[in-house]
């Protein structure tokens, strides 16, 4: 095998790739990539048995043939490389790299021993927009539980049904809600997508508008633009019904200029306890007032302008779950619907975007006596 390939392009794909790559592995062909030179072309290969990605990279092949190399090693030498032609040759598992006055070479593993990229059995599909997904990852896999006894809130919900499509994630303590028409799909599906995944997509995505491919069966789904696909295992489990826990009798609405929330909950939370980071709202009808108090440390309070339709009432949060919230709802003012101060409250920005449409729930704390 061997390959010239322009230094630039060949670190593009290889950045786009090397997230995939697991820091530790029992198998350590998975800390490889695969390198496979066809006509015209390179084709680079990278999975961890849960997710799997190919990239394509414009190439001049001047023998064809395929070998795998160390991923982070492989990367980081073509990154320091000049911007000039990368030459890379092959001859059994020994790989030469080969750039103006720089030589490098490192051992590889053979194509046998790499995992096979994984194949849909009666996949469906629909078409998706660039920026429908990136909205999508910003805007709530925030909210992904990491607790790994709860597999199924590891994951990301996609739900499809006619031209709505819903993604919802959730941690128990606060939920987003992403609601989109989609092109008309002729079926009613649910895939639990690892956010690991998108994220790799997200990545290779970068900031062009692209259209995307999304096919899927029972235990993938694969994302295909641009001569890339990714492929993301689903995770298995039943996620909850999200649906009885989204209050519809929340009258109490609360109205405030997001900017200026945003920076008074960030200079209150400075003084909130290191554990809890719970910070006080107490509604009045035009105003807000934020509140925090640590023992041995101080106290904070700010008062801003806001309109409040309902009883008065004082509530707790979680300082970082809500700016986790405030900084997604990219819109000059926010609404939040309350009812009592121990039950969930919703976040959705007071005008909603064009193409899709945002809900955010938040589990309040207790207060202290």
């Amino acid at each position: 095998m061997k390959f010239t390939v322009a230094q630039d392009k060949l670190v593009a794909g290889l950045q786009s790739l090397i997230g995939v790559v697991p820091t530790k592995s029992t198998f350590p062909i998975l800390s490889n990539i695969l390198l496979d030179a066809q006509e015209k072309k390179l084709v680079i290969s990278a999975t961890d048995l849960e997710i799997a990605a190919v990239t394509q990279v414009e190439a001049k092949i001047s023998s064809a043939g395929s070998v795998t190399v160390p991923a982070r090693q492989f990367t980081e030498i073509v990154k320091q490389l000049p911007a000039l032609p990368v030459e890379v040759e092959a001859s059994e598992n020994r790989v030469t790299i080969k750039c103006d006055r720089s030589r490098f070479s490192i051992v590889g593993l053979p194509k046998d021993d790499f995992p096979k990229m994984p194949e849909l059995k009666k996949d469906k599909s629909l078409k998706l927009a660039g920026g429908t997904l990136q909205a999508i990852i910003k805007k709530t896999l925030f909210a992904v539980a990491n607790d790994t006894s709860r597999p199924a809130l590891c994951g990301v919900l996609f739900q499809m049904s006619g031209d709505g499509l819903k993604v919802v994630t959730t941690d128990g303590r606060r939920l987003a809600l992403f609601e989109a028409m989609i092109p008309p799909v002729s079926h009613k599906s649910e895939l639990l997508i690892s956010p690991k995944g998108l994220n790799v997509v997200n990545r290779m995505l970068g900031g062009d508008e692209k259209e995307i491919t999304v096919q899927f069966d029972d235990s993938y789904t694969k994302f295909s633009f641009d001569g890339t696909q990714v492929f993301a295992r689903h995770i298995e489990g039943t996620y909850p019904d999200y649906d009885k826990v989204i209050p519809s009798g929340n009258k109490k609405v609360m109205t405030a200029s997001v900017e200026l929330f945003t920076a008074a909950v960030k200079r209150v939370a400075i003084l909130s306890d290191t554990f809890t980071y719970q910070i006080k709202l107490s509604l009045r009808t035009d105003s807000l007032e934020l509140s925090s108090q640590t023992v041995d440390i101080g106290e904070a309070k700010e008062t801003m302008a806001a309109s409040y339709q309902g009883d008065e009432m004082d509530i707790g949060y979680n300082a970082s779950y809500l700016l986790d919230i405030l900084k997604n709802l990219e819109n000059d003012e926010l609404n939040m619907y309350l009812n009592t101060p121990l039950s969930a409250g919703l976040i959705k920005p007071a005008k909603q975007a064009d193409d899709y449409k945002l809900t955010y729930l938040l589990m309040p704390l207790r207060l202290p006596e």
